[in-house]
């Protein structure tokens, strides 16, 4: 097996979580979709917002590009549409990226500069900090939602697995 293919599927893999988790903050209320919460980034809306942020600080990141880049406040991303055309134009960044990842890539260092420090770490890492960070995440927006007595669907690995290969 290539060794990048763990690496494109776990970015693959979060598309698919990212999508379902989306679609179902489409049946939310703008009431429920801000509604506040003590866990995660305080809302379903701001954790969104965060891990949108967090595709498009990362790619820079990894494409050194990271200049000037931060988290979107949540206002800068108010809704749905707005927070998927972002999530859309950064997943453009890392498909390119991913494309063209080879194996000896997954060893570079990289430089993530955040509240004045500066962290270290491999692009193989720095890859897989997105999906997990998601699934962190999103186990928090679960929360949420059964604290409004909705669900979110079930974006287990091993769900996506069965699925493709079902497909």
């Amino acid at each position: 097996m290539d060794p990048c293919t763990p690496y494109r599927d776990a970015h693959a893999w979060l598309r698919w979580l990212t999508g379902r988790t989306l679609g179902a903050c489409e049946a939310l209320t703008h009431e429920e979709l801000h509604r506040a919460f003590p866990i995660g980034l305080g809302s379903v809306h701001a954790t969104l917002v965060h891990l949108a942020g967090a595709e498009r600080i990362w790619i820079a990141v990894l494409q050194r590009d990271d200049a000037g880049v931060v988290m979107p406040a949540p206002a800068e991303l108010s809704d749905l549409a707005a927070i998927r055309a972002h999530l859309a134009a950064s997943r453009a960044r890392w498909d390119a990226y991913l494309a063209g990842l080879v194996p000896s890539e997954l060893q570079r260092m990289v430089e993530r500069h955040r509240d004045g420090r500066v962290f270290r770490q491999s692009v193989a890492d720095s890859i897989m900090q997105v999906p997990t960070h998601a699934l962190y995440h999103n186990a928090q927006l679960s929360f949420m939602f059964r604290s409004m007595d909705r669900s979110l669907p079930d974006s287990s690995w091993i769900l996506w697995g069965r699925e493709r290969a079902g497909a």
